[in-house]
């Protein structure tokens, strides 16, 4: 099953992969409808058999070369088209000159699009399936959190949060090493403490090599969107996510109550991720700002800011809670 989990990580991807059925037509058909249904199925199977090389080359562990191609090959078209529309559509000459001009930058920006994301989507699948064969949970929610939260809408950009990715998977893989045993240890003894072993090389072994994938994706990625920075954005958020309580009652929309929500879901890069929002507390400081954010589980202090952690103390481990001249004791 590990082994099964790794490989579906890593070749579950199959991305705009064009499948086209030809039409089934059947003319006088006076036959019983099991052999109506028989037809009908036999021409599916077959129409199915002959995509599957289309589904297979559009796998992103193979870098999508079904994509690439269609990439590649609508530049090559834009090179003649877009100087023939200029010819045709009006006399004047320099339309011509206007037409290859398109069709050159055209053939250019579709080229780089298309080999770039045939390496991210390559790099990022691998990178996929190595951060399922580490066995850190922890791990793999951090990064898909990270990944979801810092997506590359430039080359630069793509840099800088490629390096970050990067160094993170190295600090997580050396860290590991030591933080794994002590964990183990503490729930198993010492099982615990030899599966902990295992854990932290296997980590070591694997995590700076998802750190160079990640890194390679990023900017790939980053090169992609760079030639799309100019086209017509899609939908974009407006407003965070509604805040709607354990009760499930949907009430009117506050943007505080959102705001504290989205605080929780991303602090410590989604280590609080399934905890239930109640609230927050913003602290007057221009310095250093911070917030107390309340859940059903802990109660912490922020920095708002980073979104990162001062400390956190499990709501089991209060004894008391007194209001004093200047706020509230807890102990």
């Amino acid at each position: 099953m590990f082994a099964v989990n790794v490989l579906t990580m890593s070749i579950g991807n199959v991305n705009d992969a064009p499948i086209r059925y030809n039409a089934l037509m059947l003319e006088n058909a006076r036959v019983s409808v099991s052999t109506l249904v028989g037809n009908i199925k036999n021409h599916y199977v077959q129409e199915s058999l002959r995509q599957v090389h289309i589904v297979l080359g559009s796998a992103d562990f193979l870098g999508n070369p079904v994509g690439l191609f269609n990439n590649v090959s609508s530049g090559v078209a834009d090179i003649f088209y877009e100087p023939y529309q200029g010819l045709v559509m009006t006399d004047r000459p320099q339309e011509l000159g206007i037409g290859i001009a398109k069709g050159a930058s055209s053939f250019v920006k579709k080229s780089v699009f298309g080999f770039s994301d045939s390496m991210a989507k390559f790099t990022g699948s691998m990178s996929k399936g190595l951060a399922a064969a580490t066995l850190d949970k922890e791990y793999q929610d951090q990064r898909r959190m990270s990944k979801s939260r810092n997506r590359p809408k430039h080359a630069l950009y793509g840099i800088t949060s490629g390096g970050n990715a990067f160094a993170s998977s190295m600090a997580s893989g050396i860290g590991g090493l030591a933080r794994h045993p002590l964990e183990g240890a503490e729930k198993e003894g010492a099982a615990g403490f030899v599966k902990g072993v295992g854990k932290g090389l296997l980590g070591l072994a694997t995590k700076p090599a998802i750190g160079a994938f990640d890194l390679a994706s990023n900017v790939a990625e980053g090169v992609r969107n760079t030639t799309t920075v100019f086209d017509q954005e899609g939908l974009d958020r407006v407003r965070l996510p509604r805040f709607i309580g354990q009760d499930g009652i949907v009430r009117p929309y506050a943007q505080r109550e959102a705001l504290g929500q989205f605080w929780l879901k991303t602090l410590d890069n989604g280590k609080y991720f399934n905890e239930d929002y109640i609230a927050h507390l913003e602290l007057p400081s221009k310095e250093n700002p911070m917030l107390i954010m309340l859940t059903y589980n802990h109660i912490m202090l922020v920095r708002s800011k980073k979104l990162t952690t001062e400390w956190d103390v499990p709501l089991k481990d209060i004894q008391a809670i007194s209001k004093e001249r200047t706020g509230i004791s807890i102990t």
